[in-house]
């Protein structure tokens, strides 16, 4: 049984509501890449849930900040698993544009504007060894899906969560494909 269903089927029987993010959601989003850990978000109100289920499937607490929570496996062949903490209000809200995921029945994955928003979140706030990457997977996702990167709503997506600087750098990406 493959990990994510493995969590989807327990965190179903707990009652602990997940959204896909990170490489999963790049992907299932039509940019298939590889990779190495699965990428969830969760209500900030269920953390220790989500703790304890993490801790019975055999993962031992990584790292955690005030918005995350990273854990190891203790098997090789398994992912990491790293939970993103969203109030109530707006996992609602993601929950609401989500997306059934093709891999399991259980699970939803966020909306591709949701996904560009965390993208540009990451690129303008996250590590710098993650920007090339993260830049790859927007550029990616705008062309597969077809999307007007001038258009009014996505610059504004762009805007509000990334920078300028970024914007303009994705249209002149964009541009050149």
């Amino acid at each position: 049984m493959s990990i994510l269903r493995d969590i989807a089927i327990r965190a179903e029987e707990r009652g602990l509501p997940f959204l896909l993010a990170g490489g999963h959601a790049v992907i299932a989003h039509g940019h298939p890449r590889n990779t190495f850990d699965v990428d969830l978000i969760i209500r900030r109100d269920d953390r220790d849930g989500w703790l304890k289920l993490a801790l019975d499937l055999g993962y031992k607490l990584h790292h955690e900040g005030p918005t995350f929570l990273q854990s190891n496996p203790m098997a090789a062949e398994v992912l990491p698993l790293d939970l993103m903490f969203v109030n109530k209000d707006t996992f609602a809200k993601m929950t609401a544009e989500a997306a059934p995921s093709s891999s399991t029945t259980l699970a939803k994955v966020i909306s591709l504007p949701h996904l560009l928003a965390l993208k540009c979140h990451a690129i303008k706030h996250g590590h710098p060894a993650r920007i090339v990457k993260d830049a790859d997977d927007v550029i990616q996702l705008v062309q597969v899906n077809r999307l007007d990167i001038n258009a009014p709503e996505l610059r504004e997506l762009f805007l509000k969560h990334g920078t300028e600087e970024l914007y303009e750098k994705l249209q002149l990406a964009c541009s050149e494909s």
